[in-house]
């Protein structure tokens, strides 16, 4: 079974739109409120999605304002860095950049997460900022995700002209509900994925969004054929996440295409960071579709790359088709590579 890309001579394989953050976080596991220096890395789920992606060799392009600062030259860095295009990066005057400040830890302290991206250059990004048709009309595939939507009223409606002018221009429409409370309310939240699902050909959602926040209920197939039958995805997929303990966890996947369901394997990995490991496994989807692969392939070999993205610091893997493959169906060999 053949995935839902469209095939088409297009000189970009995503365009993603979104905002990038700031990541700042004690070292060694310190707590925030004794932080005296912190270790400062590029963050953000739509970044994540389009770094991984281009460190995976495919060409993709990140649609965002940053400060006209030098923070947001450190973002356009990072990004050019992993071999994103940062054209439609723009510099935005007397703004500033979306922070969190993450404090990991070991047990039985939990981790924390504490945002402070109010009034971001990103969160400024309106309907009308970007010339929609003439960048999107170079790209296969159109991400983003619910967090993106969530920042503000204007970031909301830019998803919404994006995701329609996608579709207009044959665009792969990819999307991952992404739900986070500190930004909206479910019932918030539910009102606005009811106009935006229908526009996405390849959706990404978990049994706690389909269960809190659409009321479906029964087995992940059965969640996806509601979220298939009700808004027309081509491509539905449900992720659940096993955390074990903070240093061990598991990963598994199923999807439904065309009336088929198919699962990978679980995949189980210890935990040096799990932030943006979620869109580790989107961009290794998104990298099999784009490669043709059959969709149970697919899953497993974005499952073999959220595995190995818990093990690497950072929100962004810098991962090698050859290693995830290398995992895919069988115990890593831990053996050195020298």
């Amino acid at each position: 079974m053949k995935p839902p890309v469209k095939e088409r001579p297009r000189l970009l394989d995503l365009i993603s739109l979104g905002e990038p953050l700031l990541r700042l976080a004690p070292p060694a596991c310190g707590r925030l409120e004794q932080a005296q220096s912190l270790e400062v890395r590029l963050a953000g789920a739509q970044m994540n999605v389009a770094a991984n992606l281009a460190c995976l060799g495919k060409r993709t392009a990140f649609i965002t304002k940053v400060p006209d600062n030098p923070l947001g030259t450190l973002a356009i860095d990072s990004c050019r860095g992993c071999g994103v295009d940062v054209r439609y990066m723009r510099r935005q005057p007397h703004s500033r950049m979306g922070l969190v400040f993450v404090e990991f830890s070991v047990a039985p302290r939990v981790p924390v997460s504490v945002y402070d991206r109010a009034r971001s250059a990103a969160s400024t990004i309106g309907p009308t900022d970007f010339d929609w048709p003439g960048i999107l009309a170079g790209g296969k595939l159109a991400y983003s995700d619910g967090i993106f939507l969530g920042l503000s009223e204007s970031t909301l409606a830019a998803g919404q002209a994006f995701f329609k002018t996608a579709r207009q221009l044959g665009c792969t429409t990819c999307f991952d509900v992404n739900y986070r409370e500190h930004l909206w309310t479910k019932s918030a939240a539910h009102n606005v994925m009811k106009t935006i699902l229908p526009l996405i050909d390849v959706l990404v959602i978990n049994r706690d969004v389909a269960e809190k926040m659409f009321g479906y209920r029964g087995s992940d197939e059965e969640l996806m054929r509601r979220f298939a039958g009700d808004f027309g995805c081509g491509l539905v997929c449900c992720t659940r996440r096993e955390i074990i303990d903070l240093q061990h966890g598991a990963w598994q996947s199923a999807a439904l295409s065309e009336g088929v369901c198919r699962k990978s394997r679980r995949h189980a990995f210890d935990i040096i960071d799990r932030y943006g490991t979620g869109d580790a496994w989107f961009a290794g989807l998104l990298w099999a579709l784009l490669e043709n692969k059959e969709l149970e392939y697919a899953l497993n070999f974005a499952g073999a790359m959220c595995a190995l993205a818990h093990t690497v610091e950072g929100d962004v893997a810098h991962l090698q088709v050859p290693e995830i493959q290398a995992i895919m169906d069988a115990p890593a060999n831990l053996q050195i590579r020298r």
